[in-house]
This record gives structure tokens, C-alpha cells and sequence, in this order.
């Protein structure tokens, strides 16, 4: 598998801690989803939306120069290229709650904020698929006003040709890596040896 998989695995790794929170809870019968929250697409009531509503590059990494990376082969050669940095990737999930009544939506969207506010931090043990690099741990924060408040509520809901419904927004950090890497260059280190205590004869 792919490191570039990586959104898919954030993705799976929301939607299983999600899953696994409400059957906590005993909220067993809940439908969760991940297309767009239309009407249409929220088949089954009750239900929770987790809809993957954006994805920004962090200008920062994006404008870091390439990387040197130098490896020692047997041989006692030195290879060295060069390599893209990775880019920090910020994903933006919005929830929403779909229900038979408004007390019922209203609980299950507290309750999916109270479960992404308790793990600001998801590392191994709890993170889905191979893409992962290793110890990694992926940043789960809130977005909060004035990034994501009433206005932008009401603009996300009329993209979708939606009547408007309460929503929260979280973003996770995580990294993209390239594999592109410029030609090797070899470098042979010769060593020298001098004997200690000869001097010129004359």
C-alpha cells in the first residue's frame, strides 16, 4: 500500500473511533456516514455525518527546499540525494446529526464533539490502515469561531442545497511524503595512513 493512501486511513481512523464511541455509549443502532450529507445520502435515521469537507497544504512545509539524505553502503561509498519534504496536510471533517427529532440530533452531535475533543492526540493502536509512518500520531483539534461559526455554517449548508442543521468542524494534522529523489551521487572517502615519528632525513 501506498503512503499516499493516508487520507483514506485518517478518514477510516475517525469513522472507527466514532463507531466504536457510540456502541460505548449505547448508542448501538446509530448510521454513520462519509458522503456528502444530503438528504438523500442519509438513508437510515438516526445517523451522524462525517463528511471530509476540505484539504489545505501548510504553506510552511510547502516552501521548505529539498532534503539531503546520505547512506552508507557496504562498499564504504556514500550515497546522497536529494528528496522532496513532506507536506503537512490539514483535513477538515465537518459532523453532522441526523434524527427524528431535534433533542435527538442534538445528543448525538454532543456526543461525537465530546469524543474528538477527548483524543486530541490518535496514535498507534488506534490508527487505521499502512500509510502511517511509524509512532506517528495524527492531531485532532476543533475549529472554532471565526473560522467555522454561524456564517460558515449557513454557507457549507447552502453548497449543499440544504436546510440548515448545527455542524462542528475538526482538523486533523498529518503528512503527505513524496518518493521523488534526484540521481545518486557517489562519494569514495579514501583514508590515509601516516606513521607518527618520521621526519625528513637529511
Amino acid at each position: 500500500m501506498g503512503q499516499f493512501e493516508v487520507i483514506k486511513d485518517v478518514s477510516a481512523t475517525l469513522q472507527k473511533l466514532l463507531e466504536t464511541s457510540l456502541k460505548n455509549a449505547g448508542y448501538k443502532d446509530v448510521e454513520l456516514y462519509t458522503t456528502i450529507p444530503t438528504e438523500e445520502n442519509i438513508k437510515k435515521l438516526p445517523a451522524l455525518s462525517l463528511f471530509l469537507s476540505a484539504v489545505c497544504v501548510d504553506p510552511i512545509v510547502r516552501e521548505r527546499g529539498q532534503k539531503l539524505i546520505s547512506v552508507s553502503e557496504e562498499s564504504g561509498e556514500v550515497v546522497e540525494y536529494s528528496m522532496d519534504p513532506s507536506l503537512l496536510l490539514k483535513l477538515y471533517y465537518t459532523i453532522s446529526a441526523w434524527g427524528k427529532t431535534p433533542q435527538e440530533e442534538h445528543v448525538l452531535l454532543a456526543l461525537a464533539i465530546k469524543v474528538f475533543y477527548e483524543h486530541p492526540e490518535i496514535g498507534e493502536g488506534m490508527l487505521q490502515g499502512y500509510s502511517f509512518r511509524q509512532r506517528e500520531i495524527i492531531a485532532l483539534r476543533p475549529v472554532e469561531e471565526p473560522k467555522f461559526g454561524y456564517e460558515e455554517t449557513m454557507s457549507f449548508w447552502r453548497s449543499m442545497g440544504e436546510k440548515v442543521r448545527p455542524a462542528a468542524q475538526f482538523c486533523v494534522w498529518t503528512y503527505l511524503d513524496s518518493d521523488r529523489r534526484s540521481d545518486p551521487v557517489r562519494r569514495t572517502f579514501e583514508r590515509s595512513l601516516g606513521l607518527s615519528g618520521q621526519g625528513k632525513r637529511k
